[in-house]
């Protein structure tokens, strides 16, 4: 059987810094649900965002993100069968911006695109299927890119919009004895669909209610959690999801915390206390102070920002997403 691992990685993200005391956030409500909880006070420990400015778009990110993973593993543009993963927010419905990064880096023809709408878990699906369609012999590298420009989407009277960052991160998948993949979990709590969502609707704009528009006078998407449903889910599910599926694909390996680096989502210092004391890994590689949460590409920029740091023997990446689901995917530092 083939042995399929990480080959190479690389992020990129943008020069513009937004810090706590920015302007921009001057505007969010203090509205608390009937539990007493406001959602300003769940995302915590940011210290600054990288933001697009101007003309930046995300896809330049994703394929500079891209190249430089290419350039890790030592694969050309050439060699890659599959590219997976997705851009959010794309300036179309369909199709994904990921086109636009196949044709950024002059990638064949018969390169398979494979946009993944799973927000935050699209690259950890990207790797998942890239690895099954390796391992079954239909393709022999790919190369998984996300990227997200979501400080452009975001409502700022709501207090998750104090946590977005912008960026991009990739990675090459193909045959190889170093970060092996190994196994995965997953679960999908579906009931608490429509509780997170990124949809158009109207917010306060200038005291009024108004659908916000682009350059272009056409209505845009923001992020909304729902005030009661959304709240809780990050309460219970986001909070205790993730430390009990990562301790259930340790359990069945026979690991420990001590036997790995952690990469998870990031939304808040909240969420990433409680996951550490649950799980106790040996190193939590995380960058909330530096990039804040870059949602979907928050995995392959924390991936490729501590790619040859990492000691423990292995590494567990978790992943949570509107929906509601989360995953977990085990690899294996070295072939040990």
């Amino acid at each position: 059987m083939t042995t399929v691992g990480i080959l190479g990685c690389g992020y990129c993200v943008p020069g513009h810094i937004r810090t706590n005391e920015d302007p921009v956030f001057a505007s969010i409500k203090r509205v608390m649900n009937s539990q007493g909880v406001a959602e300003q006070d769940l995302f915590t420990g940011m210290r600054e965002r990288r933001y697009l400015y101007g003309n930046e778009r995300i896809e330049a990110f994703m394929v500079q993100a891209a190249r430089r993973a290419l350039e890790q593993a030592n694969i050309s543009p050439g060699q890659i069968d599959r590219l997976y993963g997705y851009a959010t927010v794309a300036p179309y419905l369909t199709p994904n911006s990921l086109y636009a990064v196949h044709a950024g880096l002059c990638l064949p023809d018969h390169t398979m695109v494979v946009p993944i709408n799973s927000e935050f878990s699209n690259f950890l699906l990207g790797v998942i299927h890239a690895w099954e369609a390796i391992a079954a012999g239909h393709c022999r590298y790919a190369l998984v890119v996300c990227g997200t420009n979501w400080t452009q989407y975001m409502d700022y009277t709501q207090g998750h919009a104090l946590s977005v960052g912008d960026g991009a991160g990739a990675a090459v998948v193909g045959p190889g004895d170093q970060m092996i993949l190994m196994d995965y979990a997953t679960q999908t709590l579906s009931k608490q669909y429509g509780v997170m969502t990124m949809r158009t609707r109207p917010v306060l704009i200038n005291g009024q209610r108004a659908l916000p528009i682009n350059e272009h006078n056409i209505p845009i998407p923001t992020y909304e959690i729902t005030i009661e449903g959304g709240i809780h889910s990050f309460q219970m599910a986001r909070m205790e999801g993730p430390p009990n599926l990562v301790n259930q694909l340790l359990r069945k390996h026979g690991l420990e915390g001590k036997d790995i680096a952690l990469i998870s989502h990031q939304a808040s210092r909240l969420l990433l206390d409680t996951w550490a004391q649950r799980i106790q890994p040996k190193e939590y590689l995380e960058t909330l102070e530096l990039f804040g949460n870059t949602t979907l590409a928050t995995y392959p920029i924390n991936l490729s920002y501590f790619f040859q740091q990492i000691t423990a023997p292995y590494l567990i990446m978790v992943a949570v997403g509107v929906g509601f689901h989360q995953t977990a995917l085990l690899l294996k530092r070295k072939n040990i």
